[in-house]
């Protein structure tokens, strides 16, 4: 079990981004030395500017102050798409050190 230390409001971290890298996390919220609240993650429907489209035609790669907006199309597989051209992005597992 690894385990991350953050001390800021939870309300301030994107959680979306969390459950994006891993949907099995668990943050628990430690006020006065003891878990006030547990927040189970999933994978998010929609994930922007996490994931670049890498689709030369798609235009996010001419707008560049477009939004890389990704949308979740098969929870089970974990794949997303690029929401301007569709192009398919699977969820990469690794292991952050």
């Amino acid at each position: 079990m690894d385990m991350i230390k953050v001390e800021c409001p939870v309300d301030t971290l994107d959680l979306d981004i969390l459950g994006f890298i891993d949907h099995n996390i668990t943050v628990n919220v430690i006020q006065n030395n003891k878990i006030a609240e547990k927040k189970e993650l999933h994978l998010p429907k929609q994930v922007v500017n996490v994931i670049q489209c890498k689709n030369p035609r798609c235009i996010t790669s001419i707008e560049q102050e477009l939004d890389q907006i990704f949308i979740l199309t098969d929870p089970e597989k974990e794949i997303y798409r690029c929401k301007y051209c569709e192009e398919q992005q699977k969820k990469k597992h690794r292991m952050i050190r």
